[in-house]
C-alpha cells in the first residue's frame, strides 16, 4: 500500500450529529447502515474506550495518545497508572487506573511491576464500551474484549525487551549471570508466552511504521496498517538560508550513537558540528569532541529549533522505530544524513529519489558517516528546504487524524457514518518537561558569602522559589541575596565544621562530630518536608549524603569542583569517596573535566553524573551597554587612560594573581585591577601579593578593589579580563561574565576552561602559571584592536548561546525532578 496517498473517500467529510442525552458518537441519521459484525450495533451511541500502557510524562506515545482523545473526545481512558502533573494533552479528563497505582513506590518504580504488568492490565473493565483502541508498546493491547467489541491496537512496538531487545536489555541491566538473571529470563519468556496469546484479540492492528509493522508480523503473525505518528510540523518554519554548521539533536543513549557522530567529524576539523541533548552518554561524548564540535547539552525547544532550522544538515544515526526529529528538521527545510535502516528509510526521500530530501549511510561507524557527510558536501543544492518541508507534512497531526479516524471508521461498521469531530486543541504541549510542578527542594550551601556557586545556586533557587527551602551553614550577603528574592532561608550554626578546609585543614575531632551531628539533626527535620536534597557545596554535600540517608530522601551533588589532590586534602578526598558509596544519588558537574575527576575518584557510574553549564545572566552587563567606560572608571577610582587587566576572583594561591602581577613587571605600559578578597584563611596571600607590588614598584600600577558588589561594572571598566589559575578551574565563570561584558579575555588552559574558550576564536589561552606567556598575549591584545573586536564579537555569542540561564536553570531543574521521582 503506498502511504503518500490519501484516498478521498476515506476522508471525505460527512455529517455527524450526537445524542443529547449521552453526548456520543452517532451515526447520521438515514446513512445506509452497514452490515453487523459480531452483534455490533449499526446506528445509536458508540462507547469508546482508550487504554495506554502508563502515564507518566509527555513522550511520544503519548503525542499518539492526544491525538487519538482527539479523534474520539468523548472516550474514556485506561491506564496501569496515572501519575501525570500536566493533564492538558488529555484535555484533563480523568484515567481510570490498575492496582498498580497503589502500590508502593509505584509513582517511580512502575517499572519494577512489569511482572504484574500482564495481570493488571486484564483487570481493567472495558465490558461496557462498543470500541476499545489501545495505545500499546508494553502491555495495553492486551485488555480483555468480548465477541462483540472491536479492538484495534495503535502498536508503537511489540514489547522490545521482550523480544529482540533482550539481549541488550539484560545486559545494560547487568543481568547476564547469577540467580537475578535466571529469573528475569524467565519473567520475559512468560511475557512472550502471554503478548503473543493476548494478540489473538485484537482484531485490527495499526503500526506506526513499516518497520514495526515487519516486527507485528514477525512476533504475532498478523498484517497490520501502517499510520505514522503525528508530529507538530507547524511548530516548525521553513528556513531556506543555511549556516555553515550541521547538527545532531537526542537523548545520549547508547543506541543513539551521538558518539559515533561526534567521532567522524572529529576526524573532519574543517566541518563544524552543533550537539544537543543530554544522557547517560555524555561523558563518552564530550570525550571525543575536538574544538570544530559544540556540544551544546540540554536546551529548551525554542534553541533546538532554532538551530534545526539553521542547521545545513541534521545528522542522526539510530536505528528508530520512527524518529520524530528527523521529520522535526525536515519540516524547517533542513535535509538529512541518516543511517539506513529503521523508520528513518520511511521518512526521508533518498538522493536517489525525486525531491531528495537526504543522503543514508549503510553502517552505524565514523567512517561510514565521514563518506555519507562528503557525499552531501559535494552538492548540497541537491536537497531544496521546499522539497523537505513539503516532505514532513506527510507526518502532520492533520494527516494522523485523517488517516487514523478513517481506518477506526472503515473496521467498526456502526461508525461508517460518522466524521472526525472538528477539534478544540488544548493549551499547547510544545515538548517533553519533567513532572517537576510539585517539586519540593531543600537546597543547602556552606556559604553566606556571594561566590560563583552562590551566584550560580541564586538562579535554580529563583526558578524555583516557591518550592524550595534554602538552608545556609554560614550568615553573610548570599542570605540577604536569597531574601530580596522572596527566598526561604535558614542559617545553622556550623559551629566546629567552619574551621574545615579543603586542603585538610580540621578542628578536634570532637568538635568537628559535634558540629556535624548538629547540622544533620537540623537538615533532617527540613528533608523530611521535601523530596531532594539539592547541596551546593562540598561540605554541604557530607551533611546532606548523612541527613538524606536518616531522611530517606535522594541527594543531588551539585559538582563546582575538580575533586583531585591539587584542590583537596586526602581526608577530604576519603571523605567525598565514602560520601559517594553512602548517599549520593546523582551528581550535576559544571564541567565534564569536573566529572572526569569525581569519576576517577569514586568510580560513580556515568549514568548518575551530569554535565550542566552555569548559566550566567547577560543582564547586569547589559544594562551597562550604554554607560561610558569613563564613567564606570571614575565610580572606581581607576586611571583613565591606561590599558587595564582585570582579574576576578577570590585572593588564592591557586588563582594565580601573582602570575597576573608577574607580567605587569614585563608589560611596563600595563595595569593589573584586582577584585576579590580572601574568604578562607588566605590573608597571607594577599600580603604576599602586596609585598611583590612594593618590592617591584609597581604600586601606582596595580589596584586592589577588594571584593565588589558590581562585577558587571568592574569588567565593563578594564580592557582586558584576565583568567590566571594555576591549576585547573572546574568551569571558569569569570570567563563567561568577561565575554558577557564584551572584554577579550585570556585563560589558562586546564580544566572546565577548554570547555569555554576555542582558542583564537572567542579568546585566548596560555600555560598556567607561565607569565612570560601571558606577558606575549596581553601585549598582543593591547596593540591589535582588530583581534580584540573579534574574539569580543565571538566571545558575547558564546555566552549567549552556550551559557545562558534559561538552559542552566531548566537543566537543573529536570535532574533534581527525574531525581526525585525515581526515574
Amino acid at each position: 500500500m503506498n502511504h503518500d496517498i490519501v484516498e478521498e473517500d476515506l476522508l471525505r467529510p460527512t455529517p455527524v450529529t450526537r445524542d443529547a442525552g449521552r453526548d456520543l458518537i452517532t451515526t447520521t441519521p438515514g446513512a445506509k447502515p452497514p452490515a453487523k459484525r459480531r452483534g455490533a450495533r449499526s446506528v445509536g451511541p458508540v462507547r469508546v474506550a482508550i487504554i495506554h500502557d502508563w502515564l507518566v510524562t509527555y513522550a511520544g506515545a503519548e503525542r499518539v495518545l492526544e491525538q487519538i482523545v482527539a479523534c474520539f473526545p468523548e472516550a474514556d481512558i485506561f491506564s496501569l497508572v496515572d501519575f501525570l502533573d500536566d493533564r492538558t494533552f488529555l484535555r484533563g479528563k480523568s484515567v481510570t487506573t490498575s492496582f498498580i497505582q497503589k502500590l508502593p513506590k509505584a509513582r517511580t518504580k512502575y517499572r519494577s511491576y512489569l511482572p504484574l504488568m500482564p495481570l493488571a492490565i486484564e483487570q481493567l473493565d472495558v465490558s461496557a464500551y462498543d470500541v476499545v483502541i489501545s495505545s500499546s508498546h508494553a502491555v495495553a493491547k492486551g485488555v480483555l474484549t468480548g465477541p462483540d467489541q472491536v479492538h484495534i491496537s495503535y502498536v508503537h512496538s511489540p514489547i522490545r525487551y521482550a523480544w529482540d531487545l533482550q539481549h541488550q536489555y539484560l545486559q545494560q541491566s547487568k543481568l547476564t549471570s547469577g540467580p537475578k538473571s535466571a529469573l528475569a529470563r524467565m519473567i520475559l519468556h512468560y511475557m512472550r508466552n502471554w503478548d503473543i496469546r493476548t494478540s489473538n484479540s485484537v482484531d485490527a492492528f495499526v503500526a506506526n511504521s513499516e518497520f514495526i509493522s515487519r516486527r507485528i508480523h514477525k512476533v504475532y503473525q498478523r498484517d497490520s496498517e501502517v499510520i505514522f505518528p503525528p508530529v507538530d510540523v507547524e511548530s516548525f518554519s521553513l528556513c531556506e538560508e543555511k549556516d555553515d554548521f550541521y547538527l545532531t539533536a537526542s537523548r545520549m543513549v547508547p543506541y543513539k550513537k551521538i558518539d559515533l557522530i561526534v567521532e567522524a567529524f572529529a576526524r573532519m576539523p574543517e566541518r563544524k558540528l552543533v550537539v544537543i541533548g543530554d544522557g547517560p552518554d555524555m561523558q563518552k561524548v564530550r570525550a571525543k569532541a575536538t574544538p570544530n564540535v559544540q556540544i551544546m547539552g540540554y536546551q529548551p525547544f525554542n534553541v533546538l529549533r532554532d538551530h534545526m532550522r539553521r542547521a545545513k544538515a541534521f545528522v542522526f544515526a539510530a536505528e528508530e522505530d520512527f524518529g520524530i526529529s528527523v521529520v522535526e528538521a525536515q519540516a524547517c527545510g533542513t535535509p538529512v544524513i541518516a543511517y539506513g535502516k529503521g523508520g528513518a528509510l520511511e521518512t526521508v526521500r533518498d538522493q536517489y529519489e525525486s525531491h531528495p530530501t537526504g543522503i543514508f549511510f549503510n553502517e552505524q561507524t565514523a567512517d561510514s558517516i565521514i563518506g555519507a557527510i562528503e557525499d552531501f558536501a559535494d552538492d548540497p543544492t541537491r536537497f531544496r528546504p521546499a522539497d523537505c518541508r513539503a516532505n514532513a507534512e506527510r507526518f502532520s497531526i492533520r494527516h494522523f487524524r485523517e488517516r487514523f479516524f478513517g481506518f477506526v471508521r472503515e473496521t467498526v461498521p456502526a461508525l461508517q457514518g460518522a466524521t472526525l469531530p472538528v477539534d478544540e486543541p488544548p493549551a499547547k504541549v510544545s515538548e517533553p518537561k519533567p513532572a517537576s510542578s510539585a517539586l519540593r527542594v531543600l537546597a543547602i550551601d556552606q556559604s553566606g558569602v556571594m561566590g560563583g556557586a552562590e551566584l550560580s545556586l541564586l538562579e535554580v533557587v529563583k526558578a524555583l522559589k516557591a518550592r524550595v527551602q534554602v538552608v545556609l551553614f554560614d550568615d553573610g550577603p548570599f542570605r540577604m541575596a536569597l531574601h530580596r528574592e522572596g527566598v526561604a532561608v535558614d542559617v545553622l550554626d556550623p559551629g566546629a565544621t567552619r574551621d574545615i578546609r579543603k586542603q585538610g585543614g580540621t578542628p578536634p575531632i570532637a568538635k568537628a562530630v559535634k558540629g556535624v551531628a548538629s547540622l544533620v539533626r537540623a537538615t533532617v527535620a527540613r528533608a523530611r518536608q521535601s523530596d531532594v536534597i539539592y547541596a551546593n557545596t562540598q561540605r554541604a554535600m557530607v551533611i546532606g549524603a548523612i541527613a538524606g540517608r536518616f531522611a530517606g530522601r535522594p541527594v543531588v551533588w551539585h559538582l563546582r569542583d575538580i575533586v583531585s589532590p591539587e584542590h583537596f586534602g586526602s581526608k577530604q578526598l576519603a571523605i567525598i569517596k565514602w560520601c559517594a558509596k553512602l548517599g549520593l544519588a546523582h551528581v550535576i558537574a559544571n564541567s565534564a573535566a569536573s566529572a572526569r575527576a569525581f569519576a576517577e575518584l569514586t568510580s560513580f557510574g556515568d549514568k548518575r553524573i551530569d554535565v550542566v553549564f552555569n548559566g550566567i545572566s547577560a543582564a547586569p552587563f547589559s544594562a551597562l551597554r550604554d554607560t561610558p567606560q569613563s564613567v564606570l572608571r571614575a565610580r572606581l577610582k581607576l586611571p583613565q587612560d591606561a590599558f587595564l587587566v582585570g582579574s576576578f576572583s577570590r585572593l588564592a594561591q591557586w588563582k594565580g594573581q601573582h602570575v597576573l602581577l608577574e607580567a605587569m613587571v614585563l608589560n611596563p605600559q600595563m595595569h593589573a585591577v584586582l577584585v576579590g578578597a580572601p574568604l578562607f584563611g588566605e590573608d597571607a596571600y594577599e600580603a604576599r601579593l602586596r609585598e611583590f607590588v612594593a618590592s617591584n614598584g609597581l604600586q601606582g600600577r596595580v589596584h586592589f578593589l577588594g571584593f565588589q558588589d558590581d562585577v558587571a561594572a568592574c569588567m565593563c571598566a578594564v580592557d582586558v579580563v584576565a583568567h590566571t589559575s594555576i591549576t585547573p578551574e572546574p568551569f571558569g565563570r569569570v570567563i563567561v561574565e568577561g565575554m558577557l561584558a564584551r572584554r577579550p579575555v585570556v585563560a589558562a588552559r586546564a580544566g572546565g576552561v577548554v570547555e569555554i574558550i576555542d582558542d583564537g576564536v572567542n579568546g585566548l589561552m596560555c600555560t598556567p602559571g607561565d607569565a612570560h606567556a601571558l606577558a606575549d598575549t596581553l601585549a598582543e591584545l593591547r596593540s591589535d584592536q582588530a583581534l580584540r573586536d573579534r574574539l569580543v564579537a565571538q566571545g558575547y555569542q558564546t555566552a549567549v548561546r552556550k551559557f545562558g540561564t534559561q538552559a542552566y536553570v531548566e537543566g537543573v531543574e529536570r535532574i533534581l525532578a527525574t531525581v526525585a521521582n525515581g526515574v
